[in-house]
């Protein structure tokens, strides 16, 4: 007896899934399923295993212990606190002490590193060495060596405050800290910046009408309309009836100065050392950035009659920026993070201000969480500004 049965030919549908089955995209796309899948299991067991460990001891994950009493101090402060304010005002204190120290710290070592890189390019031998030996020294010691050093250096060979250094202001530097004159509005402040709002836009515009007439550069018109928004401030200044500002000058009384605003020794050494320690690879990504343009482009300025300013504001510099910005982005992020070593000379930094909350709570969990959110909020607004200086200054290939 013949066997009469037919094999159907599989469904459009099994041939479908067949079809995504062995397309290598789709296994890619499962592949990563799967393992973002494990990472969040591993993540469960290891959350379930700290909730058990803290219920052991009594303890549950919360942060309702922000809005408890310190109960404690913080000496170095820019913003009002005592020890019967909260945690969370303690954490804000610390935050802006980091962002302070860490703000100064990125303008003056790319100050300094600028110009450091550009003297480690100079034709002019001795120059040349000193930059390359700065470099060397400080780019080879560990940043808390230079942290402390600076401390040390501020704390045991500056002067005392009856011998203290008269800078321009008056501001004054001693073993007790750098003191500055304040600023203090009066009556007239308000108006005063509403005419500065006013002169910055018509300095603009002045600028730009120049610079269409007279075929000058962005670099020219720049500081044409820098002249013109001071000239109509100074006028301003002493055409109203009483100054906008005033200053309160720090004034020795006893052993220390009053007035002003003052920056204690641990802020001036956490500044210092994070200049003088981070300065070196900043210089070294300039001096990277400046020898990547080609000698021709510097021959073919010079031929045009260019002096040595303007081929590096003109020539070098702006084919320079393109590799300079991107690893300055992590000179900088390095830099914030490295902050958290001022803990060492008793800056009340986040990391300072949050051990002290720990051992006072027991809430280790909790504040590793808060710093972690904190610095990485720091790295990508970092990351933000800097990619879109790069995008400003990058050339745009045609």
């Amino acid at each position: 007896m013949n066997d009469t049965s037919v094999t159907k030919p599989p469904g459009r549908g099994a041939r479908r899934w067949s079809s995504w089955l062995l397309d290598e995209r789709v296994i890619q796309i499962l592949v990563q399923l799967l393992f973002v899948a494990v990472l969040l299991w591993i993540g469960y067991l290891l959350y379930q295993n700290m909730a058990n460990s803290l219920a052991k001891q009594g303890l549950r994950l919360g942060f309702g212990f922000l809005n408890q009493v310190a109960g404690f101090d913080i000496s170095i402060k820019f913003l009002p606190h005592a020890r019967s304010d909260t945690n969370l005002n303690a954490i804000q204190i610390g935050i802006i002490n980091t962002i302070l120290a860490s703000a100064i710290s990125i303008v003056l070592s790319t100050v300094l590193g600028v110009l450091v890189g550009v003297m480690r390019v100079s034709s002019n031998y001795l120059v040349n060495r000193a930059a390359w030996l700065y470099i060397e020294i400080f780019r080879n010691i560990p940043l808390l060596l230079v942290i402390i050093a600076s401390y040390a250096v501020i704390v045991y060979n500056l002067p005392n405050v009856n011998d203290a250094i008269v800078l321009a202001g008056p501001s004054y530097l001693s073993n007790r800290g750098l003191y500055i004159p304040r600023p203090v509005s009066t009556p007239t402040t308000t108006t005063y910046l509403i005419l500065l709002a006013v002169f910055l836009v018509v300095a603009v515009l002045l600028a730009r009408i120049v610079m269409s007439r007279r075929v000058l550069d962005s670099f020219i018109g720049t500081l044409i309309g820098m002249g013109i928004f001071l000239v109509l401030a100074l006028v301003a200044w002493f055409v109203l009836p009483q100054a906008p500002f005033v200053l309160d000058i720090p004034e020795k009384t006893g052993l220390n100065y009053t007035g002003g605003i003052s920056f204690p020794p641990e802020f001036v050494g956490i500044v210092f050392g994070l200049v003088l320690g981070s300065s070196p690879f900043t210089a070294d990504t300039v001096r990277a950035g400046l020898q990547s343009v080609p000698k021709e482009q510097i021959q073919a300025a010079h031929a045009l009659g260019f002096g040595g300013y303007l081929t590096m504001r003109l020539v070098i510099f702006p084919q320079a920026m393109r590799v300079i910005v991107p690893p300055m982005t992590s000179n900088y992020l390095s830099l914030t993070k490295n902050s958290s070593l001022a803990s060492v000379i008793a800056f009340p930094e986040i990391v300072h201000v949050t051990s002290t909350i720990t051992s006072q709570t027991g809430r280790a969990v909790e504040m590793m969480v808060i710093l972690m959110v904190i610095y990485s909020t720091l790295s990508l607004l970092t990351s933000l500004f800097m990619n879109w200086f790069n995008n400003r200054v990058k050339i745009v290939e045609r």
